[in-house]
């Protein structure tokens, strides 16, 4: 008893705001909400943005609520228990199914639950104009965690006057591919697949179509050597092995900026050099990252998603995970 009493008093309170300001939380579903950025007479704006965001981490959570007008303490009482699914909270009182799910796919959901990284994310893909004509828009995901870049290119798709898409993603997480799958599903936005994305074979569902566009946000964060994650390794793969596939296609991130320090030896990789270095006096696995290119703008990568910050409450960015 006495221990069970202890616990409780390490217990989280539950969060007094709501994961978004009731100004600018729409009472539409998702797909209402996504059928309106597909337009491209509408602006992606902030608003418009997180409130797909907060709804997709819904649907991830719970599939098929896509479809449904939910209501803001709904889904701000999910982000709660999500952020404290770690170290218990009040709201996660007899949820036990629901917080092993949540620990199941906690680093995908990390990466979205990151709102205003994720906003700036998904804006740059979905208003990026493709090269290639030729229906239907074939997009690919490398690493797709939750599959909420996919999402993006399908809005980019619309935009840009596609009838249809056809989008894969590669995540190497069973338990995260099999959610994904099942949500994308559910909203008919193509599938993941379970594989290397380094090795030329997984790509075999290609079967010689051209990709219109290409996500690979395998970077590791600032600071940390390009090795530790496989972003140069896979763009060789792409642009060594499957240049058939990928010439004229677009890609997230358009360029990055590295170096051996914030300092020394800053270099940009593009498309235009497969993301790898045509003189390499310095080996690039040793390189770190410090910026990506949104937009055709440069940004550090601690700047990224920093115009949205002041939509999210201060209380949830002090709780949100964090992408970088």
């Amino acid at each position: 008893m006495i221990k069970k009493a202890s616990l409780r008093l390490l217990q989280r309170p539950a969060m007094e705001e709501t994961v978004l300001p009731g100004e600018i939380y729409r009472r539409t579903s998702l797909n209402e909400d996504l059928v309106e950025a597909g337009d491209p007479a509408v602006e992606l704006d902030g608003p418009l943005l997180l409130n797909i965001m907060v709804k997709f981490f819904h649907a991830y959570v719970y599939p098929g609520s896509h479809e449904q007008v939910l209501e803001l303490g709904e889904v701000s009482l999910l982000f709660d228990r999500f952020v404290h699914r770690r170290l218990g909270s009040d709201v996660l009182e007899n949820c036990l199914k629901l917080r092993k799910e949540l620990l199941s796919y906690g680093f995908a959901l990390c990466m979205l639950a990151d709102l205003p990284k994720s906003v700036h994310l998904f804006k740059a893909i979905a208003e990026a104009k493709p090269l290639l004509g030729g229906e239907p828009f074939t997009g690919l995901d490398i690493g797709s965690g939750t599959g909420i870049l996919m999402l993006a290119m399908d809005v980019q798709a619309r935009r840009n006057g596609f009838e249809g898409s056809s989008l894969v993603g590669i995540e190497r997480n069973q338990i995260v591919a099999e959610r994904t799958n099942e949500v994308l599903g559910h909203m008919g936005l193509g599938n993941v697949l379970v594989a290397d994305a380094k090795k030329v074979d997984s790509y075999g569902f290609l079967e010689g179509r051209k990709l219109h566009f290409i996500c690979n946000e395998t970077l590791p964060g600032a600071g940390r050597s390009l090795w530790k994650e496989d972003f140069i390794f896979i763009s060789k793969t792409l642009f060594d092995g499957l240049k058939e596939h990928t010439s004229g296609a677009g890609f997230f991130p358009e360029a990055v900026l590295v170096g051996r320090s914030p300092e020394e030896m800053l270099t940009v990789l593009n498309s235009s050099t497969g993301f790898q270095l045509e003189d390499e006096q310095y080996p690039l696995r040793l390189m770190k990252p410090f910026a990506i290119s949104l937009s055709g703008k440069m940004t550090g990568l601690e700047e990224v998603g920093r115009d949205y910050e002041t939509l999210v409450p201060a209380s949830w960015r002090s709780v949100l995970t964090r992408r970088w």
